[in-house]
Parts: C-alpha cells; structure tokens; sequence
C-alpha cells in the first residue's frame, strides 16, 4: 500500500543480469555497440551475469532526499547491519510513527554502505480509515543528530595468477635420426603423471568473493531487508496487530469489525461497560516539546469479565502516542456491558485526548456521563519529559 503523502518506492525487488557470450572471430572484427551505462564490466574471463551497476551516485539518486523506515523500527542513532541485513546487536525499538527517515547523505566504500538520515516523527491528520483522505499525515522533524545506519559489504577479492615459466627444450642431435619406439601403456601412464596439475582455488575468508556482481546483489539484498520506503506488506509484517488492522481497514475504507461474531453493539436493552480505574496514558518528550495535542479513537472489545481484548485503532494521532493509549486500555477494568442483566461482550469506542500540561496542571482524568469513554493522557512519562509551557 502506497504512503499517501506522496513518497514513491525506488528500491528494486532484485538486481536483472544479462547473459555475456564469448564472440566469434568474424563478430570481434565487427563494431561492436557501446557498453550500456547501466552496467558493470564482468571480471576477466567471467562470462556469468552482469550485475546492474551499483556505485555510489545510483545509490545517491535513490536514497537523498527520499523517506525511508528502517525495518524493525529502532530507537538508536547508530545501527549496524551484517551482509545478510540482520542488525548486530539489540537496540531498543519505537513506534514506526517515530522512525521516518528522510536520507541526507550516501558513502559506500569496499567494505560498507553508510547513510546518513534525519529523524521525523508522523503526525495524523485525524481521518477516520473509512473515509478519503488525500494526506494521511505530515511529518515533523524531531532528530538533533542525524541517524547513521552502517551495512558491511561483501568484500571482492582479486585473486593473482602465476605464470608458469616454459622451459627450453632440448636440441636433437644434427644429422642423427631417433629410432620410433612404440607406446606402451606404462609410456602412456608416465606422460599423464607428468603432466601439471592446476593448483587449488584458495579459500575465501567469511563475507568475501570473486564476483563484483554477486557483492553487487548482496548488498542490494540486504538494503531491502534493511529499509522500506513503502507501508508495503513487509514492512506490515513488522507492525504490531493493531496497526496492521488499522492499515486494512485504510485499505478497504471499512471500519473495523471484531472477530468474535457473538460481540454486540451497545443500545437498546444493551448497557454500557463502565470503566472502574483511571485509564491515565503517558504522553512522551517528542508530543510535549512539538505540541501534538489532539483525540486518538480506538475501536475495543470488552468482554463479559470486563477485560479489554481486541484493540484497533479507529483515528491514529501519531508521534508514538497511540502505542502509549492502547497500553493504558489493555492494563484497566471495566464493568462488564450487561444484556437483560447479564454480563456481555460489547464492542466501544474510546477516545483518548493528549493535552499539553504545565506544571500545575493536574495530568489524567475519566469524562463520565459521556456516550464516549474519554480519557486524557499524562504528560508524565519519565524525567526526561518535561513539558512545554
């Protein structure tokens, strides 16, 4: 599915080769057709695939200036991947809201690609998944620093040949004719024993090869293991549930619907559920120093025991807020919704409203008497949020 806010894909799915032949004597004579300048030359006397070219300017007409995700959504400023695309390490990871990634900078070398990017935060429009929204959301920058993001690459190795010295062969005697002497088979077993044996092909060390086009298809590999520049269905797969279910309702402009189809819908002669904590989500340090304030509408079924089970997002608001209010709705209680009397499943809405807070205002609070649950989300997450006047 295609990012609404107008960023394209530009990562090719795999690198297409082109078979090189050996010519014929009367076509070498024959002018030959200037090399595409798309690709790069095989390795002397390589005639398996040619790679597309991959230097730095192509990579820098794809990335610069363009939005990317990196593909388990990390917190850090620096990320290092193998040549495979598997992250070294265990970095902490963030809403997906929290790590857009517009790239400002390529360096590739012989041993690994580097690039360098500004962090930016999503902020939703408000639009409902059902109706049509032209621009789902804008962007926010909110990195001091710039992201640095390292993949190794897949060294070529050259190997050198040695030329086998020929040696002299021995003058006949003049005027003296040799007498033939017919093969046996013992004369026959010697001259194949004597005759050189090519030395074996050196071991390569680990993340190395001989081919320029095979390193090429690697590190393109790994680049689309590594970066997404579209909400497609691998980077879907990285979501968590919620969010998946919110970009299929988008898809399909239809609300969401819970999986049990014994769940009702609150009216008539079915009550309410009634929430019996304090439902006080966190806000963090991006929402309070950018001012993203706004609702968040979430789609919940409460069971008979007055649980929360499924969660959907209705109305995202973005800058990793939602992740904060779905983890305040799955730790409350509820009064169980009641038909005839008797405790039922129902499926709500819940809106969550994020404020920004001074110091003296009172973070938190539960509207009752609404035909909505509403809930304000705290400002007070950790010591490093503080809040904006």
């Amino acid at each position: 599915m295609k990012l609404r806010n107008g960023y394209s894909s530009f990562l090719a799915a795999a690198l297409a080769g082109a078979a090189l032949t050996a010519a014929s004597p009367a076509q070498q004579t024959a002018a030959a057709p200037p090399p595409a300048p798309a690709t790069q030359s095989a390795t002397p006397g390589n005639k398996g695939p040619i790679a597309p070219l991959l230097n730095e300017e192509v990579l820098r007409k794809r990335f610069v200036g363009k939005m990317v995700f990196v593909r388990g959504f990390y917190a850090a400023d620096e990320l290092s991947f193998d040549v495979d695309g598997q992250i070294v390490g265990s970095p902490a990871t963030t809403s997906f809201t929290l790590d857009a990634l517009e790239v400002r900078k390529v360096d590739l070398s012989k041993k690994k690609l580097q690039i360098e990017a500004d962090r930016y935060a999503l902020h939703f429009t408000g639009a409902l998944p059902s109706q049509d929204d032209s621009k789902a959301f804008d962007k926010v920058k909110i990195s001091k620093k710039p992201v640095r993001i390292t993949i190794d690459r897949e060294l070529v190795v050259v190997l050198k040949t040695k030329k086998q010295k020929v040696k002299d062969k021995p003058k006949a005697n003049a005027g003296v004719k040799p007498a033939p002497q017919s093969a046996t088979a013992s004369d026959t077993l010697s001259t194949a024993s004597a005759a050189p044996v090519p030395p074996p092909s050196p071991a390569l060390p680990p993340g190395s090869t001989t081919s320029p086009a095979h390193s090429a298809m690697m590190l393109s590999a790994a680049l689309d293991k590594v970066l997404a520049t579209d909400i497609d269905d691998g980077m879907l797969a990285h979501l968590p549930g919620y969010w998946q279910q919110y970009f299929k309702s988008e898809r399909s402009h239809q609300a969401f619907v819970p999986s049990d189809p014994h769940v009702l819908q609150v009216g008539g002669n079915v009550t309410a559920p009634k929430v019996l904590n304090s439902i006080d989500p966190s806000s963090n340090q991006y929402a309070q120093k950018f001012g993203v304030a706004g609702l968040a509408m979430f789609r919940t079924v409460v069971d008979a025991q007055g649980k929360p089970t499924e969660i959907a997002i209705a109305r995202p608001i973005g800058f990793g807020l939602d992740e904060k209010a779905i983890d305040a709705i799955k730790a409350s209680h509820f009064q169980p919704a009641t038909q005839d009397g008797k405790p039922v499943p129902v499926v709500i809405d819940m809106v969550v409203t994020f404020r920004i807070y001074s110091n003296r205002t009172k973070p938190g609070s539960v509207v009752k008497g609404s035909k909505q649950t509403e809930v304000v989300a705290s400002a007070w997450e950790s010591d490093s949020s503080k809040p904006s006047h």
